[in-house]
């Protein structure tokens, strides 16, 4: 995180966690003036930090990203867990975060987030962060790591949104459902991100052509499968 001021975010969270209060509260006509007396400042202050309301409720979504990066700095060895870890704890701490507003997520996610006619910093921080689990996982094979592009992180994104939205609509005790979801999801996709079985193809077919084995006949072909009996 270049440039990440500890202090300014704090302040701005903290405008923007009273905003999510207000917003459950009396809607998308909440005021600032509300906002302002919760966090002990002016309006003239909070204009400071945001140029209007909506920045302030968006500025909520970026923080979910900006707060789950701190945390990962706290959790020793991360670095070691699998895909399917790093993105099952991503997915699990983004439900428990957003558990804190679910009701100002509920009604605010699709059109903030979903229908945003531009790239929110929710989205970009979101994209960069899978993208951040693919590229420095050394386990992911060779031929899957060619499939490792902006598309493949742009589908995982949206793959992510549709969890949250599973997880906002579902009412299951503890939201059981949505975890054993995302626990299934991840090691799938991990499971095709570590397969080496093509790997393992070409350099069957790398060794065939280097040694040029189909080229010596019958012989080569009987001498690597003695067992298989040639009839006239």
């Amino acid at each position: 995180m270049d440039n990440f001021d500890p202090e300014i975010f704090e302040i701005k969270f903290t405008i923007a966690d009273a905003a999510a209060k207000q917003y459950e509260k009396q809607g998308k006509n909440f005021t600032l003036h509300r906002v302002a007396e919760e966090v002990d400042l002016d309006v003239a202050n909070i204009f400071e930090y945001f140029p209007n309301k909506k920045a302030i409720l968006l500025f909520y979504y970026e923080a979910i990203i900006v707060r789950y990066l701190l945390m990962l700095q706290e959790i020793e060895g991360f670095e070691d867990y699998t895909l399917a870890e790093k993105l099952s704890n991503f997915a699990y701490t983004s439900f428990d975060l957003f558990g804190e507003h679910e009701e100002f997520v509920r009604q605010t996610f699709r059109p903030l987030i979903l229908c945003s006619y531009t790239t929110t910093e929710f989205e970009a921080k979101s994209r960069q962060l899978i993208k951040d689990f693919f590229t420095s996982d050394p386990r992911i094979s060779m031929s899957s790591s060619l499939l490792t592009n902006d598309y493949l992180y742009s589908l995982l994104y949206k793959k992510y949104t549709a969890l949250i939205r599973f997880w906002l609509k579902e009412e299951s005790e503890g939201k059981e459902v949505s975890m054993e979801l995302t626990d299934k999801y991840t090691v799938f996709l991990q499971e095709i991100m570590y397969n080496t079985t093509i790997d393992k193809g070409l350099e069957l077919a790398k060794f065939l052509f280097t040694n040029n084995i189909f080229g010596r006949g019958f012989e080569s072909i009987k001498k690597l499968f003695p067992e298989i009996e040639i009839r006239d």
